[in-house]
């Protein structure tokens, strides 16, 4: 046999190795993340199905305490900032600016 056939079976050889083991790693990921797809799935229907019913009022109110905490604490500062820019515009001389 020549040398030259014998260095390109050698270089095909290691590359045939290659491609088996990036392969085979490649099926071991895939594997990996269908067990973590699995495992994640019963969270994953829960979550879902929470987020249908919560609004249609099934699981609670339909409105998270924190919710209306800020609603509450919004439209007190809304408030304050109307008086505010009202005693701001009498003291310029009253016309509000467009």
């Amino acid at each position: 046999m020549d040398a030259k056939i014998i260095t390109i079976g050698i270089a095909l050889l290691i590359q045939l190795g290659g491609i088996i083991w990036w392969a085979s790693s490649l099926q071991g990921e895939v594997r990996h993340n269908n067990y973590q797809i699995q495992m994640m799935q019963p969270d994953l229907d829960e979550a879902i199905s929470f987020t249908k019913l919560w609004p249609a009022g099934k699981w609670g109110s339909g409105e998270l305490p924190s919710d209306t905490r800020q609603d509450l604490k919004i439209a007190r500062l809304e408030k304050q900032m109307d008086q505010i820019l009202r005693k701001l515009y009498e003291i310029n001389g009253g016309g509000r600016p467009r």
